[in-house]
């Protein structure tokens, strides 16, 4: 297929770019860029060095026990005595319920009464 001789049409032609244009202002941020990001890889070895020896010269001794706690070497609490020990299961119904609420209270009466005993007696008490 053959176009005919006397077809005189310009052909399209595509559009070429003439290449990334950068000013100056451009190349000083992108320089800026690099330089940057230069640092941030050499400084970041010595930085992380200086923090690893910061938070690790603190001491051996420290807040921590000496010895993990793992089920051989935990000390348990009596029965009864922590705020484990002030949990109890309640009924459904109301009256249960109203004497559970009345138990506890008790409990914490007889909790502040013994401690104002035990403040007074050991001279920790308020005086007038």
């Amino acid at each position: 297929m053959s176009l005919p001789p006397d077809d005189d049409e310009p052909v399209p032609r595509l559009p070429r770019g003439r290449g990334i244009k950068l000013d100056g202002a451009m190349m000083v941020r992108i320089g800026m860029t690099l330089l940057l990001l230069i640092m941030i890889l050499v400084a970041a070895r010595p930085c992380a060095n200086a923090t690893s020896n910061f938070v690790n010269g603190f001491g051996d001794e420290g807040s921590a026990k000496t010895q993990m706690p793992k089920p051989g070497n935990v000390d348990l609490l009596p029965e009864g005595n922590g705020s484990a020990g002030d949990y109890e299961m309640m009924g459904g119904t109301d009256a249960e319920q109203r004497a559970a609420f009345e138990r506890a209270k008790a409990k914490a009466a007889a909790r502040a009464a013994e401690r104002a005993v035990s403040a007074a007696g050991s001279g920790s008490a308020a005086r007038p």
